[in-house]
């Protein structure tokens, strides 16, 4: 008879932990909401989170330091089926060199929060800001992952999975990472130089020495939005190199760039401001980006289109082919204005208005508060011959976000084609266009030009760059339009913009 009332027994204690596994709710111990955890499973309730140490940055272990770059966050790793365990990156106070990923387990009050790790990155652990939590080896608990440079051009999503006393040393490739980390993936694809400036000045792609002039520096502090990098327009910009001089030719190789893109926001339209300039001095190999002049004074108006003859009686060709139709103007306009006597030694009259001809270097015709928009310009030189000159005009407005992207559209070694596109619309096509030449490059400027020592009695130097930029890439491969529209997406959410490229 004992047997059999204890073999009863038996059975209801079963009967109650499936029901509370299954059915929570239909069984109140009493303790049951001394914590919240919702329609949690059994053991949840037993392993509470911790409550000395949480996403307050200041709530952390004596005498560890949290890094707050990275994740930090509750997320499972006991297969508790809730997310009890706080984990994010610490070291101990003194000794960043020994940063590693820890977690404070749900249920172990009054323990060490810091015994569940990975190793150090004194011991190879390796550190990426793209950084997430996935259940990669699909055990119910999730392991640290992050995207790292595995090869001279391969990134791949990494992970140390979760184990039984800590994460394992050993990395796996993550076959599935969630969506935001496959758009990342993406962006890494092809990319030689990248620097996000959202909160730090490095390149992404792990291949550029920086170096900063005018004490430039960036809020390292993270947070949901950004205003990128501010240049002030005076003596702040930044050299950039692969090599120990700050020089091109080591790993990245100009002969290969085949897309750049980048945000900038202008504060100021400075005269002929470089957003970058690679080149070996003024007109020597130069790979630009840059605006004309001080931008475009005035009430800015769409260009008149040309006058043609009665449409039905029109023999003049398509273009490009052949004369084509041109303003209609009076012969002593057309005269002043026009660059067809510029071989002229004689006037055929005394000159009232000197001939108008464009110099290398504009100058502004009228002051800077006039302008409100600015035409790009995208240069690149073989040696001293200006090889590529393309003009986008009004690309770019004042106090305004633009992303820019500029992208060969083929494989083509010699003369590829072009595409520019200003914010994921295409504002430019060459057909068939030109690569950088040269390789080696001693003066990589991003906010500075070669030109800004180069003066005549014609023309204003160069000036730097006075605003803000933000993602700026380099690719050996061309941009799809679907990573441009991706790039945009991504940044205008950093950015706090809404689509009209305004703040939210």
């Amino acid at each position: 008879m004992y047997e059999f009332y204890l073999w009863i027994g038996i059975i209801l204690l079963i009967a109650i932990a499936i029901i509370e596994l299954w059915k929570p709710n239909l069984i109140n111990e009493g303790f049951a909401n001394a914590i919240s955890v919702g329609d949690s499973a059994f053991w949840a309730k037993w392993m509470p989170r911790r409550g000395d140490v949480g996403p307050n940055p200041t709530e952390e272990q004596g005498g560890y330091v949290r890094d707050i770059r990275y994740f930090a966050g509750f997320t499972d790793v006991q297969r508790l089926g809730q997310d009890h365990d706080f984990c994010r990156m610490v070291h101990l106070a003194g000794h960043e060199d020994e940063t590693f990923f820890a977690c404070a387990l749900g249920g172990t009050e009054g323990l060490s929060t810091v015994k569940y790790k990975t190793p150090s990155t004194a011991d190879g652990f390796q550190l990426s800001r793209d950084d997430y939590m996935n259940d990669v080896l699909k055990e119910g608990r999730d392991g640290y992952c992050r995207i790292l440079k595995t090869g001279q051009d391969t990134f791949e999503a990494k992970c140390n999975p979760a184990g039984d006393t800590s994460f394992k040393a050993e990395l796996i490739v993550d076959p599935i990472p969630p969506p935001k980390i496959q758009i990342l993936l993406s962006f890494y694809e092809g990319v030689v130089f990248y620097l996000r400036l959202k909160d730090d000045i490095l390149d992404y792609a792990k291949n550029l020495i920086i170096s900063t002039a005018g004490n430039i520096e960036i809020d390292e502090v993270p947070k949901p939005t950004t205003e990128g990098l501010q240049f002030n327009g005076e003596d702040q910009y930044l050299k950039i190199g692969d090599g120990s001089n700050l020089e091109f030719g080591n790993v990245i190789h100009l002969r290969y760039l085949r897309a750049t893109c980048f945000w900038v926001y202008f504060d100021e339209f400075t005269n002929n401001a470089k957003i970058y300039d690679f080149g070996n001095g003024p007109g020597i190999d130069n790979v630009v980006v840059g605006i004309l002049g001080r931008g475009n004074p005035g009430k800015q108006q769409k260009e008149p289109e040309p006058e043609c003859i009665d449409q039905s009686l029109n023999t003049v060709p398509d273009a490009p082919s052949g004369q084509q139709c041109t303003e209609v103007v009076s012969p002593q306009v057309a005269m002043i204005h026009s660059a067809n006597n510029v071989n002229m030694w004689d006037c055929p009259q005394p000159e009232v208005f000197g001939r108008i001809m464009p110099p290398l270097h504009p100058k502004a015709a009228s002051p800077t508060a006039d302008a409100q928009t600015a035409d790009m310009i995208y240069e690149i030189f073989d040696n001293k011959m200006r090889k590529l000159h393309v003009q986008v005009k009004n690309a770019f407005s004042l106090k305004k976000w633009t992303h820019v992207a500029i992208t060969t559209t083929n494989s083509d070694a010699f003369k590829p084609g072009l595409k520019i596109y200003i914010d994921g619309k295409v504002a430019h096509t060459e057909g068939s266009a030109f690569l950088p030449q040269n390789n080696f490059t001693k003066s990589n400027y991003i906010g500075k030009s070669n030109w800004a020592n180069a003066t005549s009695q014609m023309d204003n130097k160069d000036e730097l760059f006075k605003g803000k930029l933000f993602d700026l890439r380099g690719y050996n491969q061309l941009m799809t339009e679907k990573k441009i529209k991706d790039t945009i997406t991504w940044g205008r959410e950093l950015l706090g913009l809404n689509e009209n490229n305004t703040e939210e």
